[in-house]
């Protein structure tokens, strides 16, 4: 039978298929990196437009011409949902628009706050971040206006990101650009709302993170937009004066995202690993804050310094490394702290040491650690030696009660030591055993 070559014809079946892959994959990355650099020009125009301040525009102008871009943000990505049928770019454009909601929101409360304080507003060195001089009527058109879009275009956005969750964005939304808009300046009350809206997003975005779907990227998107009204009450919080609970309500929001949820988004070692040692300092700081504004706590070594090792001690249960580190550090620091305290015969020295020696002895037979454990027996034999003296001071008193005392328990103990020698020899030698093992 004759032969036939198909060689030809199968190396041409064979590289159609490979073709059109590549020339997909290679179509795909252009779209994606033109993508990218229209938004990146988008963001970076508008950074632009309220950092060169225009002070030929009045604040009013100003405000409309963001809405502007809001509303031509929002007309791209019906032009890619109705005109192109293209999904990706109506995104980006919704997206965007949603992202830009918020400094509208901003706006208007600028409005109202100048509006509301009068002459007496505390008002940010930098003339494009004033709006002055606008009447009652300008602020409620706006206020309408922006109220209108902030409900259609965050529903939206939101529904073309991540439909699965739309009334918990949109919710979450809603709620951080209410606070945006309220007009308050006081470094006190923008830290307690700061701290609430924190939690809230929060807890909003742990739920949020249980749905697969929502760590897809669109996802991903979505939960950045909803954070963004909290980053821009700390960001306006800056411009003003400050304040102690300010100080710690931003180092406490950076202690909780570096030390426990970081992990949740990357799972990068050297981010973690920078990250822990942020947190850490965030957490020594917030009790450095609070020792600063409360004298009375600086009084001794002890109450101004054990906290800190107690800091340590808990975050060694949360962090990715160094976490014996952080347990040796707390313990030889406690130990230094407690004797020095008792040599000082400072107030409640004694309790100290027995609390901490018994909390240290706790945690190095959890962690099965020899640093912690010993250093919690010299803190309890510190305290323990400290309440000696009464025993000193009674025997000065009545001699010869202490020495029927101390007799009987000598009597008791040799007893006790006869009758349980075995048992005290084997448990001793386990227990010797037992920490040879420990790290």
């Amino acid at each position: 039978m004759p032969t036939h070559d198909y060689s030809e014809f199968d190396l041409q079946t064979s590289a159609q298929p490979d073709e059109k892959p590549a020339a997909a994959s290679l179509t795909a990355k252009i779209t994606a990196y033109l993508r990218w650099t229209g938004a990146i020009l988008i963001v970076l125009s508008a950074i632009s437009f309220m950092l060169q301040s225009h002070e030929d525009l009045l604040p009013a102008y100003r405000y409309w011409i963001g809405l502007g871009l809001t509303l031509l943000l929002c007309a791209g990505g019906l032009v890619c949902a109705r005109l192109f049928k293209e999904t990706k770019g109506t995104r980006i454009f919704f997206g965007l628009g949603t992202a830009f909601l918020p400094v509208q929101v901003s706006q208007v409360s600028a409005m109202i706050y100048a509006y509301w304080h009068g002459q007496a507003a505390l008002q940010p060195q930098y003339r494009w971040l004033q709006f002055t001089d606008v009447s009652p009527a300008v602020i409620a058109l706006d206020s309408i206006i922006t109220a209108g879009l902030l409900v259609l275009v965050s529903y939206a956005g939101y529904a073309i990101l991540a439909r699965r969750q739309l009334k918990t964005l949109l919710w979450a939304s809603v709620a951080g650009n209410l606070l945006l808009m309220l007009p308050i300046r006081d470094a006190g009350l923008t830290a307690l709302m700061i701290a609430g809206l924190f939690v809230f997003l929060r807890r909003t975005e742990q739920r949020l993170h249980r749905d697969s779907r929502m760590r897809l990227p669109e996802g991903l998107a979505a939960r950045a937009l909803v954070s963004l009204p909290l980053w821009i009450i700390i960001g306006r919080s800056l411009l003003h004066p400050d304040s102690y609970l300010l100080a710690i309500a931003i180092s406490a929001i950076v202690l909780v995202f570096c030390i426990y949820d970081i992990r949740r988004y990357t799972q990068s070692a050297y981010i973690v690993y920078v990250c822990q040692w942020l947190g850490t300092v965030a957490a020594i700081a917030i009790w450095l804050i609070v020792l600063d504004r409360f004298e009375a706590l600086s009084g001794s070594r002890l109450s101004a310094l054990l906290p800190v090792a107690a800091i340590l001690f808990v975050l060694s249960g949360r962090v990715e490394f160094h976490a014996r580190l952080y347990r040796f550090a707390s313990s030889v620091m406690a130990v230094a702290l407690v004797y020095g305290a008792l040599l000082d015969q400072q107030a409640l020295a004694s309790v100290a040491a027995v609390a901490a020696g018994i909390f240290l002895t706790v945690a190095g037979i959890r962690h099965r650690e020899k640093v912690p454990f010993v250093s919690g027996n010299l803190c309890v034999g510190g305290g323990m030696l400290f309440y000696a003296q009464y025993a000193v001071d009674l025997y000065a008193t009545a001699p010869w009660i202490s020495s029927i005392a101390l007799g009987l328990l000598v009597i008791l103990l040799a007893s006790y030591i006869e009758n349980r020698e075995k048992q005290i020899m084997a448990k001793s030698r386990y227990y010797f055993n037992e920490l040879k093992g420990w790290d």
